[in-house]
């Protein structure tokens, strides 16, 4: 089976958003947006995009950098994929636009479970403003 072009497509985008803090909260703040508005069409998924999206957040920071490498690789390359408007299955199309960016979102957890689990810990023990919550 060939690989998908726009899951290629993702990881170099990644690659790039990862050199630059900025860019990198960019990425994490339009996926808080982006989430909150599907929030009834994706369900539980937004709220994993959205600990996601503040894992980022919280790395580009300089706040939580216990992060392997291929674990924010993967997890910025999953966000990019979702706020990528023509994908796979393209997300106007009503009812199956998201199915494939569902299907990238739970791979790319299962792939980083213990690294976003660990992050989650973290935040939980940390008691300030969450990543997700900041408005700068």
């Amino acid at each position: 089976m060939a690989a998908n072009p726009f899951r290629r497509q993702a990881t170099r985008r990644a690659e790039r958003i990862l050199r630059s803090a900025t860019a990198s909260r960019w990425l994490a703040r339009a996926v808080f947006s982006r989430s909150d508005q599907l929030q009834q069409r994706l369900g539980e998924a937004a709220g994993q995009l959205k600990l996601l999206a503040a894992m980022l957040l919280d790395w580009a920071s300089g706040r939580y950098r216990q992060v392997p490498w291929a674990t924010l690789l993967t997890i910025t390359g999953a966000l990019v994929y979702f706020l990528m408007p023509l994908d796979a299955i393209p997300d106007p199309i009503i009812g199956l636009g998201l199915l494939d960016d569902m299907g990238v979102l739970a791979k790319s957890w299962q792939f980083a479970r213990q690294d976003i689990e660990n992050y989650r810990e973290w935040r939980d023990t940390k008691g300030d403003i969450r990543a997700d919550e900041k408005q700068d």
